[in-house]
């Protein structure tokens, strides 16, 4: 991000606010991520505006609590939890498989949960830490969930990607240095995932358009530069002063944080003008993304590559092909 831009998100006031928001009544929500941040942000206005709302979270203490601050600041009796750990792909599968037991449509899908510049791990089923959470466990939600998305008369899958997409090389995702230790760079792999995330975007809008499912608006964000817990991993975060005291004066708040993606999830006019596979920067603005986020050669061959990594590491017989697309 220039300087230029991270002082428009910094010091001047929105161009869009939640005041621009319909009323969303009789409309139900997933919020991925939701018990602190961006997430809890737009749980809570979402839930403002009438929708019901679910906050998807690992801690059921933890968000049982952000639940009962919704409520009361909202009125809002229709706030529940599904609990899921996202770095378990069998724990996330089963909190889609609970909302579809309740029968539900569902009309906003924002995926908000993410790590970043994590230390190397990995995932219960064996996969870095960082893509498992941020871009395997949000396709298998996703896809899971497509069932109750398609119900709904005009839906929306906001994903949350970054500026830091632009940190890839020209020949994209590193496809052979997924669980390498030794060639694990915190940095470009956060970059990955979040380009991972565009990718995610434009190839199942893509494909849902193609199965017929024209109702479906799925757009990609960069939140800005923001003041959230996501970047209590990165070692120069805990040893300089100097980069904590510019965090807390340059980085803007998870209230305003949250406007790009709660414009794309349910402002009017994503539907309007037809924004598909689209990507917002802050403060619900129309951006293009890098030059290699656009590559559609890239693209394909990522979306392949998931389902190569999902079946080798979590089931066999997943397939994008089983979920219609």
């Amino acid at each position: 991000m220039t300087a230029g831009s991270v002082f428009t998100q910094t010091f001047l006031q929105p161009s869009w606010t939640t005041a621009s928001l319909p009323s969303l009544r009789g409309k139900v929500a997933i919020v991925t991520g939701a018990s602190s941040g961006l997430g809890k942000v737009t749980a809570l206005e979402l839930a403002r505006k009438g929708a019901h709302v679910f906050l998807v979270a690992r801690s059921a203490d933890k968000a049982g609590l952000v639940i009962e601050e919704i409520k009361q600041e909202t009125g809002s009796t229709k706030v529940e939890l599904l609990l899921a750990d996202f770095l378990d792909l069998t724990s996330v599968e089963a909190a889609a498989d609970k909302f579809l037991a309740r029968g539900l449509p569902l009309d906003i899908l924002v995926n908000n949960a993410g790590i970043m510049h994590a230390p190397f791990e990995l995932s219960k089923q064996g996969i870095e830490s960082q893509f498992a959470v941020n871009h395997f466990a949000t396709t298998v939600f996703t896809v899971r969930l497509l069932p109750a998305v398609k119900k709904a008369p005009s839906a929306r899958i906001v994903n949350l990607s970054s500026l830091a997409h632009e940190g890839v090389s020209e020949s994209g995702i590193l496809f052979g240095d997924l669980n390498n230790m030794e060639k694990y760079n915190r940095n470009l792999r956060y970059s990955e995932t979040k380009i991972a995330n565009i990718y995610f975007t434009t190839q199942l809008q893509k494909r849902l358009e193609v199965a017929g499912a024209k109702n479906v608006f799925v757009n990609a964000v960069h939140p800005g530069v923001v003041k959230t817990e996501l970047g209590r991993h990165h070692p120069e975060f805990k040893t300089s002063a100097v980069l904590r005291t510019l965090t807390r004066i340059l980085c803007i708040d998870a209230r305003k944080g949250a406007l790009t993606q709660l414009y794309a999830a349910a402002d009017l006019d994503v539907e309007r003008l037809q924004y598909r596979g689209r990507y917002f920067v802050p403060f619900g603005a129309l951006a293009e993304p890098s030059a290699v986020a656009r590559n559609d050669r890239l693209a394909a061959t990522t979306w392949a590559w998931t389902q190569e990594i999902l079946q080798k590491h979590f089931r066999k017989d997943w397939s994008w092909a089983s979920a219609g697309l």
